[in-house]
């Protein structure tokens, strides 16, 4: 699905939710009825945004083709806080009008279940948005996210209850429910596709300090240059979550890989990974590859461990396309970080028009290119950005500064791509 698409769709939901709400409101002679109809507008709205982030996060095929899943993440965090923030709204409107009216806030079941819900969702919206900063691991941080489908049947419970049989918003909420329903059942089909056909282990193998490649054998699957897939580990009788990462084996050799860097509680157990242990492999996704784009010269920037879905992408140059002109920017602190410093160095020389320039930010008696990947230094090697189309992938921060590089070249965005992953 192409973002247009997606966008187009996300507005009609909405304007529909705005057409029932319209049609539904019967706004009497008392002010606080005013209240309680803009608290429903609310309410609706913060359904539907929390419903569309669970859809963002299902790694439904179709709707990732085309737009990738890391714009999709990033949709799924604006969604999840837009939504939170209607209910929010929701329940600060209604309670003031049930005080106003009423005198009283929690007079059955069913009030008290939207209670749960809002409070529910409050503290998973606060512990996934602040995870790194209390140092949770991300197994919790996953969890967090998973409590959200019991509390989602709970606030459609209440909403259901407290809406007028005939209305338009009668029909609405029902049919909510059910491409609820249908998005839970996608994902465990997905799941128990994905475990009916294991992977194994076959290499674990150093790069560099911190650096490891996992080989995997197992049914093929097609996929492009550049694309990850999620994997989760059976170790020693214990299953892992599942755990995006770059596939850096190019599609035209007969394994699979991936190669992580120490960065967590995950990746830093990676090396005791042995040979024969299981995996579950769940591919591909993302839109990262140049064989998606190819209107220019392609220029590949790296930062760190992003040399990953570059390594996919020239291994398979190197096999396919070994007249092709690349260029590629790899900027790391110092050379202990440099993985496939070998290959990188043979592949040179077998394919005539690849170039690779190493930038070291924090070794002075590094004899190549120091400090960081910038305008200026793009432009001496390119000498023109005419015809060049730009891939980078690293460090969000590095990402972002690498942007704002490239516009200060003047290069056109739809010349620009990059995967930015922020979980």
């Amino acid at each position: 699905m192409k973002v247009y698409y997606a966008k187009v769709i996300i507005t009609i939901m909405v304007v529909l939710v705005l057409l029932s709400w319209f049609f539904t409101a019967e706004f009497g002679a008392y002010d606080t009825q005013y209240l309680r109809y803009l608290s429903l507008l609310f309410g609706s709205l913060g359904l539907l945004f929390i419903f569309i982030q669970f859809v963002l996060v299902s790694r439904i095929k179709f709707i990732e083709r085309g737009i990738g899943l890391d714009r999709l993440f990033r949709w799924h965090r604006i969604f999840g806080r837009t939504g939170f923030f209607f209910i929010l709204l929701h329940a600060i409107l209604i309670t003031y009008y049930r005080l106003i009216e009423f005198g009283e806030l929690f007079p059955n079941v069913f009030i008290f279940a939207g209670v749960i819900g809002l409070a529910g969702f409050a503290i998973t919206a606060s512990l996934a948005s602040m995870y790194k900063k209390l140092g949770l691991a991300y197994e919790v941080w996953r969890n967090i996210h998973l409590a959200n489908y019991l509390l989602f049947p709970v606030v459609l419970i209440h909403a259901f209850y407290h809406v007028r049989e005939g209305t338009l918003f009668f029909y609405f909420l029902p049919l909510l429910a059910m491409l609820f329903v249908a998005v839970v059942v996608y994902r465990l089909i997905r799941i128990i596709m994905v475990r009916a056909n294991p992977y194994q282990v076959t290499e674990v193998r150093q790069e560099a300090e911190g650096i490891y490649s996992l080989f995997f054998k197992g049914k093929p699957f097609d996929f492009n240059p550049g694309q990850f897939m999620f994997v989760q580990l059976l170790r020693n009788g214990r299953l892992s979550s599942a755990h995006p990462f770059t596939i850096s084996a190019s599609p035209t050799a007969g394994l699979l890989s991936i190669t992580p860097k120490k960065l967590g509680d995950f990746t830093a157990s990676i090396k005791d990974t042995n040979v024969g242990d299981q995996a579950f492999i769940d591919a591909p996704y993302g839109v990262f590859s140049f064989l998606n784009y190819e209107s220019g010269e392609p220029v590949f920037i790296a930062g760190g461990i992003g040399i990953t879905p570059f390594m996919s992408m020239l291994r398979y140059i190197k096999d396919e396309r070994p007249d092709m002109k690349v260029t590629l920017f790899w900027a790391n602190r110092n050379e202990k970080s440099l993985c496939f410093r070998e290959e990188l160095a043979l592949m040179q020389e077998e394919v005539p028009g690849f170039r690779a320039i190493m930038v070291m930010s924090d070794q002075p008696d590094w004899q190549g290119e120091k400090g960081h990947v910038n305008a200026p230094m793009l432009l001496n090697y390119l000498e023109t950005i005419e015809g060049k189309e730009f891939y980078v992938c690293g460090p969000p921060a590095m990402t972002r500064a690498i942007m704002e590089e490239l516009k200060q070249l003047q290069v056109p965005p739809g010349m620009v791509h990059y995967e930015l992953f922020e979980l």
